[in-house]
């Protein structure tokens, strides 16, 4: 396995085994972890979709997905380079596909306001389906 499929199975990890997750019935998620200058996760949420499409607002505690995270930002981190700000976690727990997106600069990406909640949600939708 390669390393950045390890590193990003750790990520998948954390989220199948946080205690948010108990009693949620999924099948996708998508997590969106927001890390500040320093490095260190400073926000997250996300939305798990069940298999008729139906969606969940729920994410992992910071503590329990910071450390994966933080481990693949650096692995991606080139020489002189800040990293990531944003990141974009989707995971198929019966396919078992996952995906990353990132963001570098506009830390409005992604952002959740009441105008436009009903397209974030549709935007992060995974559709990593078999």
């Amino acid at each position: 396995m390669s390393e950045n499929l390890e590193l990003m199975g750790d990520i998948a990890r954390a989220i199948v085994s946080s205690g948010k997750m108990q009693g949620v019935e999924w099948v996708e998620i998508s997590i969106v972890v927001t890390v500040d200058e320093s490095g260190e996760a400073s926000e997250i949420f996300g939305y798990a979709y069940d298999e008729k499409g139906n969606y969940t607002a729920v994410a992992p505690k910071l503590r329990e997905i910071e450390q994966p995270v933080a481990a693949y930002r650096e692995w991606l981190r080139q020489d002189g380079d800040t990293g990531f700000r944003k990141i974009l976690f989707q995971f198929n727990r019966v396919s078992r596909k996952v995906n990353a997106d990132f963001e570098y600069e506009d830390l409005a990406r992604w952002q959740v306001t009441p105008k436009n909640v009903d397209t974030i949600i549709a935007q992060l939708r995974p559709n990593l389906g078999e």
